[in-house]
């Protein structure tokens, strides 16, 4: 059963602070896009293993692989005994801030759910995949939703208006637990009355997030680009300046607005119009392609239309 599994793009990133457990208390809006992977899982019964083909240099397919682990979770939790077979093809850059392994993972439980008729539920699902990571339980579901808490609970929002961006991706990673080190996040009250509840409605005001949410509200695509945001972007474009000229240049060269997705290194260049993109794309592949950069084009994907192409994907 072949699944195709969308990366991830932060239209805004909030850290609110440091939580006693040690994981940081965030508000994140976040947009599924038409950048793919794709995982094709088969139950075989001449054995009783998780075996894993494909992957990367980067993201080998081996038992640290989070596609292997949620195979894993899946049949402890089921109590599964027959053998899986997972191939994974990667188009998503690793270690990016894109969510390309989380996708992975939340496909692979999607498609063992449907091919051992588990029966569980889209909630069930997130909370089971919540124990691998904080950003996969969105994944789940895709489209345009609010994560809060460490990022794995999560509310639908009003889809975004539709957009292209194009990715640049440098030939360098992002740790996401040094990243949020380095922010320096002030630490939060040891009981705190209000993560679990926060809602699009309890949204801190003055957040990215809040803004975000409120443009989102009115589906206008100007009102999205002014309230874009990323508390992450200070650290990381610190470390790396190359990624201030990068964001400059994607403007300059036509598209509507920069960001940094998530902890980073990828930087998104917006624009409505797919012809901009794809213009833009070319010009930045001619420059930074040599310096093993990669460049990339992808547009707004919500769930339903993720849906779509997986029912074709299993036909």
């Amino acid at each position: 059963m072949p699944l195709l599994a969308p990366a991830k793009i932060n239209l805004a990133l909030d850290v609110l602070g440091r939580r006693a457990d040690g994981y940081h208390q965030v508000v994140m809006v976040m947009q599924t896009i038409s950048l793919v992977d794709r995982v094709t899982v088969d139950v075989n019964e001449g054995h009783s293993a998780i075996r894993l083909a494909g992957g990367t240099e980067e993201a080998p397919p081996d038992a640290d692989n989070l596609v292997y682990r949620a195979a894993q979770l899946v049949r402890e939790t089921a109590g599964l005994s027959y053998g899986v077979d997972i191939e994974l093809e990667k188009v998503i850059p690793v270690a990016a801030g894109l969510a390309g392994g989380s996708s992975d993972a939340a496909a692979t439980v999607k498609a063992m759910n449907r091919l051992f008729r588990l029966g569980w539920s889209d909630i069930e699902m997130e909370a089971l995949l919540a124990r691998l990571g904080s950003d996969i339980p969105f994944l789940v579901r895709g489209g345009t939703a609010l994560a809060t808490g460490r990022g794995e609970i999560v509310h639908r929002l009003p889809p975004a208006p539709a957009f292209w961006v194009v990715l640049v991706k440098p030939p360098f990673g992002a740790s996401t637990p040094k990243v949020y080190k380095a922010l320096g996040a002030p630490a939060l009250p040891d009981r705190l009355p209000w993560p679990e509840a926060m809602t699009p409605e309890t949204t801190p005001p003055g957040t990215a997030s809040y803004r975000m949410i409120e443009a989102l509200k009115t589906g206008d695509y100007g009102n999205l680009l002014a309230a874009l945001g990323n508390d992450l972007e200070k650290v990381t474009l610190e470390w790396h300046p190359v990624l201030k000229e990068i964001k400059a240049q994607l403007t300059r060269l036509g598209c509507d607005r920069a960001l940094m997705s998530g902890s980073g290194p990828t930087i998104l260049g917006f624009s409505a119009s797919e012809a901009t993109a794809r213009s833009v794309a070319a010009a930045m592949e001619e420059q930074w392609g040599p310096q093993q950069y990669r460049v990339l084009t992808a547009r707004t994907l919500e769930r339903e239309e993720a849906d779509e192409w997986n029912v074709d994907c299993c036909r």
